[in-house]
């Protein structure tokens, strides 16, 4: 062998040998777990999620990925955990994530009867990102945090409230809400939309 070769050879094995062992950072893990929260296996993008935490307990989507699992889990008091705890870290308001987890603690919020807490995390995100939609699942966008919004408002028995919502996505609907009457079309207004939602998803 050419002793230029052999020189070379021998050069690049002391490098490979030699190189330090590279450790994954907590956004490694985030980034694979919102890759398996993609793939549906939420056990396993949780683990993951928490794996990030454990190197940076600050890291706040690990916080909104951990939420989100629970969501999927159908477990809302653990993913209103995970959420409020991510949205108490969060310094900059504008930020995709502070979204992300205003939509699930809504979503979570509703799910446990707390309609007051759904609505104000709801009116929240609509009112600082209107035109949301959740990166991680196409199917949740901001016509589901209306819909919650009107549903919650009705559960506490402002339905004018509820009516207002509603004619955010249907500004030609209208009812009595004096009656008994118009409150039935109102609630079977919210479950149409809620129905459309489910169709085009």
């Amino acid at each position: 062998m050419n002793k230029y070769l052999l020189i070379l050879a021998l050069l690049l094995t002391s490098l490979i040998g030699c190189r330090e062992k590279i450790e994954p950072e907590a956004d490694d893990y985030v980034e694979y777990g919102w890759t398996l929260y993609a793939d549906r296996d939420y056990r396993a993008a949780l683990a993951v999620f928490k794996e990030g935490l454990t190197l940076d307990s600050l890291y706040i989507d690990g916080y909104s990925g951990s939420g989100w699992c629970h969501v999927e889990f159908n477990n809302p008091d653990s993913a209103i955990y995970f959420f409020n705890k991510g949205l108490n870290y969060i310094t900059v308001d504008s930020s995709q994530v502070r979204f992300d987890m205003l939509a699930g603690a809504a979503l979570s919020y509703h799910a446990v009867g707390n309609y007051e807490e759904a609505i104000l995390k709801g009116t929240e995100l609509y009112t600082f990102r209107p035109l949301f939609e959740f990166p991680h699942d196409w199917r949740i966008t901001v016509d589901d945090i209306i819909l919650l919004v009107a549903l919650s408002h009705y559960a506490e028995g402002d339905f004018a409230e509820s009516l207002s919502w509603v004619q955010i996505l249907d500004e030609d609907f209208t009812a009595d809400i004096s009656t008994n009457v118009g409150r039935a079309e109102l609630i079977d207004k919210i479950r149409a939309l809620q129905n459309m939602q489910v169709d085009i998803q």
